[in-house]
């Protein structure tokens, strides 16, 4: 399995709760404006899937084209967005920007929501030892699965449908 961990120490990568979230605990709220519209799990009955990721990371970079397909997979049944939990950009030194977030999109063809969570706040509730990191959340908002790493589609195809029943 190939991922980018945090770090820790002067440089790291994320003030972090490193305890993820086990499977069937409860999925803390999150709320993020997004280029695709706000995304909001307090207001949406669909389950969901958040991609936890840095722009950096060339592991997320990679992972880019599985999650296009998954958010296709997903379709109108389940939302998938990706939030940023990395405070640094593209140059992994500089503070991550909105613009960061406008090239990754571009360079890469991201097409489903990224969010932009300037305190990192959803990374840090949801509890983050790598990236990227993958949770699938069911509609009556329980953890029902975790991965961690460049994951193929046909994993996170399985984890997206069973968190739909």
């Amino acid at each position: 399995m190939a991922l980018c961990l945090l770090w820790s120490g002067s440089r790291s990568a994320i003030a972090a709760n490193d305890t993820p979230l086990p499977i069937g605990a409860s999925a803390p709220a999150i709320s993020e404006p997004t280029a695709m519209g706000a995304f909001d799990t307090t207001t949406s009955t669909k389950p969901y899937v958040i991609e936890f990721f840095a722009v950096w990371c060339p592991h997320c970079q990679r992972e880019v084209p599985v999650v296009n397909q998954l958010a296709r997979a997903a379709g109108d049944r389940a939302d998938v967005i990706a939030i940023p939990a990395s405070p640094f950009g593209l140059d992994k030194s500089s503070p991550l920007q909105q613009a960061d977030l406008d090239t990754f999109t571009r360079q890469f063809g991201v097409n489903y929501r990224i969010g932009f969570d300037g305190f990192f706040s959803a990374s840090y509730d949801y509890g983050l030892t790598a990236f990227p990191t993958f949770y699938f959340v069911s509609a009556d908002r329980h953890v029902t699965a975790l991965e961690e790493g460049e994951v193929p589609f046909a994993k996170l195809q399985a984890d997206l449908e069973a968190s739909l029943h």
